[in-house]
């Protein structure tokens, strides 16, 4: 049985251009979005609805998963695959078991990639390909959108709204993957400010946190604790870690870091 691999209410939640699967067209689309009251609305909505799916998959597969695909599909073949899914299924909505199987059909050469002799892919080489591609849109649409809020927040979220977006991000940091919570957690510093320095130090210490997490939290929370940097102008600094972004441009990524995989990845300068 495949699909749907993301829920109706997700889709519905998750509009154009935030649901766009090439990062570049998306990030131009999303950043000059004005914040106002609608745009906010929605794109909180969107976190409410995105954040809770990646917890269920960090639940599922752990902090890293190939989808049961070969290693094949990830090193060697790619970038040349990343570019026909893009074309073939360029936003979420578009990423349905036929139009997988389509691309499947066309661009896949199973001998090569998978060591079989199949002409039409069966139903689990489907499944797995689509979960690994909604995973990859879901995934990148939350940074952009935890990026957009915590541009806009210092001067365009109401209190409410800021709340709101801090408890999301705190509550979901701690069963994210990692790759995504050195991106939750500066937001956290951003929009909730020093006074979430106890958060920090307690998500440093949760010994069954991924290490790169609780280091994460140690380097924000080492941050709160420079006051002269702190200091300087009208919003908080972001910590090192978080000045520039690393963005795995493939939903194997995890699997391949550590056997060639850094060559996948393209990074992108935070907001």
């Amino acid at each position: 049985m495949t699909g749907p691999w993301v829920a109706p209410e997700l889709l519905a939640a998750l509009p154009v251009p935030w649901q766009f699967a090439d990062p570049v067209e998306r990030g131009k689309a999303t950043r000059d979005l004005p914040p106002d009251p609608q745009q906010r609305a929605e794109a909180v909505q969107a976190l409410e609805m995105c954040l809770p799916y990646l917890v269920d998959v960090r639940d599922r597969y752990g902090d890293e998963t190939d989808w049961g695909l070969p290693k094949a599909f990830f090193d060697d073949y790619w970038f040349l695959l990343y570019a026909r899914l893009k074309q073939s299924m360029p936003t979420l909505t578009d990423v349905t078991p036929e139009r997988v199987r389509d691309w499947a059909e066309e661009y896949l050469d199973a001998d090569d990639v998978f060591g079989a002799t199949w002409t039409t892919p069966p139903d689990e080489v489907v499944d797995r390909i689509g979960r690994s591609w909604a995973f990859f849109i879901v995934q990148g649409a939350t940074e952009s959108l935890v990026r957009w809020l915590r541009q806009v927040g210092p001067d365009h979220l109401d209190d409410s709204e800021r709340a709101r977006v801090v408890d999301l991000l705190k509550e979901a940091s701690r069963r994210l993957q990692w790759r995504l919570t050195i991106i939750t957690i500066p937001a956290v510093l951003d929009l909730g400010g020093p006074d979430e320095k106890d958060y920090f130090d307690r998500l440093a210490s949760e010994p069954g946190l991924h290490e790169k997490t609780r280091a994460e939290a140690e380097s924000v929370s080492s941050f709160i604790d420079r006051p002269h940097e702190r200091s300087r102008p009208s919003r908080v600094r972001r910590p090192p870690s978080d000045r520039v972004v690393s963005h795995a441009v493939g939903p194997g990524a995890a699997a391949n870091t550590g056997s060639g995989g850094q060559g996948s990845r393209v990074t992108q300068p935070a907001p």
